[in-house]
């Protein structure tokens, strides 16, 4: 069983990191995995969930609205002409075909939008650092601001796409990326704004702050579709989707050097698919965060569901989940990725008082890395998955409880009450893997199925609700143990 469940919590004084010699990580080509049993149960929801957005089918090419692919003249009117027309016409595809166009400031993204890039596209920002103003809503290591645009910048849309085979050019080097020296003012600012709870109208931290905004940014999105683009020379982040819903990046090349330039970094993302990226770039390949400091934990805005597969990662990091983390992270599945020499650790995960969040089940398997010792032959627990949580109305019920457990030889499973009033609880076989339950009051109960194989045992945790609760009782979640 090539897997690992991986749990933490905040207050615990340690940094976990998740190296090579982890479980499920070995030399050699990776192995495709297809047993989704246990927790891997829960693999083909999220992806059934994500989908992918819908998108009219009809085109506005960007040289109708006079685009000059000579890579000297502004093409971003034209682009945002089309755009427009786009948006007017209820939807569609803004196809941006061969050649080399300058774009001198960011391209603001619509409903039902898929911004194309044909093979040979190439659109290189312009450089000018006040073509990315004004100012707009986003959120700088963990903290919303106002700052300077992201070069595509996208904010509470709904089906909308980058795809195609052409290229997003930041040329960030020799720009943008001097800002790294001089950005401590806007860096201690921000922090002192989240933790003076300044109303985030009043933080615009523009001119004089040095903060770098990222290539590609969602914020508050659902139906987001990344394919096939190449990302080169990022400012900051490479692609950062904030607090949105069922996202897809794949098939994406992210080659980028600069300082701070993390690959992926899912922000307070919920159902996100990331699969057939190839990450050559300064930082994590895919960082997830969930908000910092006392904003962070005021809105609780968590990364969960999330499926990263078939990747393969030439970065300093794999994954990291190891800082800015306050709105916590769950469920969390890597599976058939290959990294190149010198990507180390594997998976950085940190808890303690810095990381100020939980992290809650993340599994990994089939991964694979160079310069890398195989690792040790355990025994490790049963992979054990206890089902979505349920909602009942208050006049209770009975509910089929439906376990899903991975694991070597007889297994024996036991199902049992742990928060909530157990005599409310009737559940028919606690020693089946799947059986019934009637809840017969209202409360919250959480449940465990644990399984065991007589040398180890593994367990996980539903929760049933039953009627609406009071006030205080919402976020009621399953208990959090330490790293295994």
């Amino acid at each position: 069983m090539n897997n690992r469940c991986a749990t933490a919590m905040a207050w615990l004084t340690v940094v976990a990191i998740l190296a090579v010699a982890a479980g499920g990580c070995r030399k050699g080509a990776p192995t495709a995995q297809t047993d989704y049993s246990g927790a891997w149960a829960q693999v083909p929801d999220i992806r059934a969930t994500v989908g992918e957005p819908t998108i009219p089918n009809r085109d506005f090419n960007i040289m109708a609205f006079d685009a000059v692919a000579d890579g000297a003249t502004d093409c971003r009117p034209a682009i945002m002409a089309a755009i427009q027309a786009c948006e007017d016409a209820g939807g569609g595809r803004v196809v941006v075909p061969a050649g080399t166009y300058l774009v001198n400031g960011p391209l603001y993204l619509v409903n039902d939008m898929n911004l194309h890039l044909a093979e040979g596209a190439h659109l290189k920002f312009g450089t000018n650092f006040d073509d990315y103003l004004p100012l707009v809503l986003t959120r700088w290591r963990g903290t919303q601001v106002y700052n300077y645009c992201p070069f595509l910048y996208a904010y509470r849309r709904t089906n909308v796409a980058v795809t195609g085979t052409g290229t997003l050019d930041g040329q960030a080097k020799d720009t943008w990326s001097t800002w790294v020296e001089k950005e401590a003012k806007g860096v201690e600012t921000a922090r002192r704004l989240n933790a003076e709870g300044t109303s985030v109208v009043d933080r615009f931290l523009g001119d004089g702050y040095f903060l770098r905004p990222s290539m590609i940014a969602f914020l508050g999105c659902e139906n987001v579709l990344v394919d096939g683009v190449t990302i080169v020379d990022s400012p900051f982040w490479c692609l950062h989707p904030i607090s949105s819903k069922k996202v897809t990046i794949r098939n994406v090349r992210i080659d980028s050097h600069n300082p701070d330039n993390d690959g992926v970094v899912l922000d307070s993302c919920e159902h996100v698919r990331v699969y057939g990226v190839t990450f050559a770039n300064r930082g994590a390949a895919v960082a997830i965060r969930s908000g910092d400091g006392r904003e962070g934990r005021e809105l609780g805005w968590s990364s969960r569901n999330i499926h990263i597969h078939d990747c393969t990662f030439g970065a300093a990091t794999a994954i990291a989940m190891d800082k800015e983390i306050a709105g916590g992270i769950y469920n969390v599945f890597a599976e058939n990725c290959r990294a190149t020499a010198g990507v180390q650790p594997t998976l950085a995960i940190a808890a303690g008082p810095a990381a100020d969040g939980e992290i809650v089940h993340v599994w990994h398997r089939g991964l694979t890395f160079l310069e890398t010792s195989e690792s040790d032959a355990t025994k490790r627990p049963p992979d054990v998955y206890a089902g979505p949580d349920i909602q009942l109305d208050e006049k209770g019920g009975t509910v089929t409880l439906k376990g899903s457990v991975g694991g070597d030889g007889a297994l024996t499973y036991a199902w049992s009450v742990i928060q909530g009033a157990a005599d409310a609880v009737g559940i028919a076989n606690p020693a089946a893997l799947t059986t019934q339950a009637t809840f017969s009051r209202p409360g919250v109960y959480v449940l465990k199925l644990e399984a065991s194989d007589g040398a180890a045992s593994g367990q996980h945790f539903t929760i049933v609700k039953v009627g609406e609760q009071p006030a205080g009782m919402e976020g009621v979640t399953r208990p959090v143990f330490p790293v295994q």
